[in-house]
């Protein structure tokens, strides 16, 4: 079984996982060039598709047992909301949606 200290380290790492997934949609947007067959394309679907995972299995999971520290909650929430803006981009990209609430 995992100590406080090894879960409060996951889950920081875990978080800053996404928040670089989400940062890169934007760079992914403009550096795409609309072609869905392209395989740099489907690469970078796949990359997202593993974030979402971490969001959903491991980020999501640990704030709704209330595992989170204070302060990664606040990043956490943080973090839904910077999904929901990305929304738009997400779309375009034709990548996965969270499969999970966007509103904490």
């Amino acid at each position: 079984m995992a100590t406080q200290a090894h879960l409060t380290t996951e889950i920081e790492s875990e978080l800053q996982i996404l928040a670089h997934a989400i940062d890169d949609l934007y760079q992914l947007q403009e550096d795409w060039d609309g072609d869905p067959s392209d395989p740099w394309h489907y690469s970078e679907m796949l990359a997202w598709r593993r974030n979402l995972s971490r969001l959903e299995r491991h980020l999501d999971g640990s704030y709704r047992a209330g595992q989170m520290t204070p302060e990664q909650v606040a990043r956490y929430r943080a973090l839904l909301l910077r999904l929901k803006e990305a929304m738009p981009v997400i779309e375009r990209l034709g990548f996965a949606k969270p499969a999970i609430s966007l509103e904490p």
